[in-house]
């Protein structure tokens, strides 16, 4: 009975993919106007398991006009945040994917270094599948130690004795 469910959820989850690869054929003439379209359709290829596709949209995001503050009149808005580091992370993806260890480390710490902080998120990277072949680096553990933020030490009251 297990088998017969486990065989059932791959099956699902092959039908999933192929149904995203087949709403990614479509999109490969679409030029995003902006970081935040650009960066769904990247997160379309990479659904689709074309990470070399999806690398290209991720990094054109960092390129396009974003949804954060407009500093000067006459150019575009920034890219928020939130979008500097969904970019930034998910190039790490790809480029874990695809083999290259040392620009995966190298966006990587560009995300975590422009917000990607928190101590829930930095731990989830231990634990995402895209990034397997980071995790395997030796020095991918002592990237997470100098990003994990330390735990107050408990003293007396209120710390003061």
């Amino acid at each position: 009975m297990l088998m017969a469910s486990a065989a059932r959820n791959v099956t699902r989850q092959q039908r999933l993919t192929t149904r995203a690869a087949e709403e990614v054929v479509g999109l490969t003439d679409v030029e995003p106007e902006d970081a935040r379209s650009s960066i769904a359709v990247g997160l379309k290829f990479s659904n689709a398991g074309q990470w070399a596709k999806a690398q290209e949209y991720f990094e054109k995001a960092l390129e396009l006009p974003g949804t954060g503050l407009k500093r000067w009149r006459d150019k575009p808005p920034a890219l928020s945040t939130g979008e500097l580091t969904s970019a930034l992370y998910n190039i790490a993806c790809c480029r874990s994917q695809l083999g290259d260890i040392e620009n995966g480390l190298i966006a990587m710490s560009g995300a975590v270094e422009q917000g990607y902080r928190d101590f829930q998120q930095v731990a989830a990277l231990r634990s995402d599948p895209d990034l397997t072949a980071l995790r395997a680096d030796e020095r991918f553990e002592g990237f997470l130690r100098r990003y994990e933020r330390k735990q107050p030490e408990k003293t007396g009251f209120m710390g003061l004795f």
